[in-house]
């Protein structure tokens, strides 16, 4: 099964990132503080490009800039969609974490 790590400041987070077991997804939130999400984002693309990213979050899909909307490695899922559509994403960031393929997802 899966593991969850919450960070609330980005060294933490940047020094997971690091570490000798990279994570099978990354899971962001556009809205954090400080435009901070866009950082880490871009972090996590140079160190893992091909490492499955989920957007989860409130904030429109045409508010989000072209680099993620257009990473075929990044869902965005609408939180409003419920947990559903979170799970569904989640399956398809660690399938294609084991397949080293992003397979198209349906997730909104």
């Amino acid at each position: 099964g899966a593991s969850s790590s919450l960070f609330r400041l980005p060294l933490p987070f940047l020094t997971a990132l690091r570490g000798a077991a990279p994570p099978s997804a990354m899971i962001l939130d556009w809205r954090l503080e400080n435009e901070l999400s866009a950082a880490l984002f871009l972090a996590t693309r140079h160190r893992y490009p091909h490492m499955p990213v989920i957007y989860w979050t409130g904030t429109a899909m045409s508010s989000l800039p072209s680099m993620i909307c257009d990473d075929r490695w990044t869902v965005i899922v609408d939180k409003a969609a419920g947990a559903a559509s979170f799970e569904e994403a989640l399956a398809w960031a660690l399938a294609a974490a084991r397949s080293g393929k992003p397979e198209t997802s349906q997730v909104s």
